[in-house]
């Protein structure tokens, strides 16, 4: 099979990125979170495209890269500055680390081929990073525990659009130099 192109995502790409994250989320959770997902994270589509677009032309300090084949996305992953305004929000500060692993996704037919590891090594700039993880995401919590990442204790219930399902941080320290 040819391997995907992988680049930094273009202002363009936003629609394609948030419908493949949803689906993503939505396969990767089948069975956590409630089955009218899509639909529920759908009606932020609107809202939320303009602001991708416009992070994608001027990404600041995140890093982000999508994996296409043949045009279609089938592996996107970001890091951004942390806390998120949601965590603020919440009271979830002060993070855990500078950094968080906003998303990494890869659909099912590239699972097991090294493009998730490869994704993260893209984005990863080497620093203390963390991550939120649904409970329940085994495969996940395993692929990122080989990478050094451990399991916080906190944990926390998602909004309604989420089905208000169980999740934790997880955090990996940089190496000491």
């Amino acid at each position: 099979m040819v391997a995907p192109v992988i680049s930094a995502p273009e202002p363009a790409d936003a629609e394609a990125w948030f419908d493949f994250i949803v689906a993503q989320q939505a396969e990767t959770y089948a069975g956590i979170v409630p089955d009218d997902f899509v639909a529920r994270q759908s009606v932020y589509r609107l809202e939320w495209v303009p602001g991708l677009a416009a992070s994608f032309a001027a990404p600041g300090s995140a890093r982000r890269v999508v994996a296409k084949l043949d045009g279609a996305i089938v592996g996107a992953a970001s890091v951004v500055d942390g806390p998120q305004d949601w965590e603020i929000g919440a009271g979830l500060v002060p993070a855990p680390a500078g950094r968080e692993l906003e998303r990494l996704y890869v659909a099912p037919e590239w699972h097991g081929r090294g493009l998730g590891a490869q994704l993260l090594e893209l984005v990863d700039d080497g620093r203390d990073l963390y991550l939120w993880l649904i409970d329940g995401n085994e495969r996940a919590r395993a692929f990122y525990r080989r990478r050094g990442f451990v399991d916080l204790t906190e944990s926390l219930r998602t909004s309604e659009s989420w089905g208000g399902v169980a999740m934790h941080r997880m955090v990996r320290r940089a190496p000491v130099a």
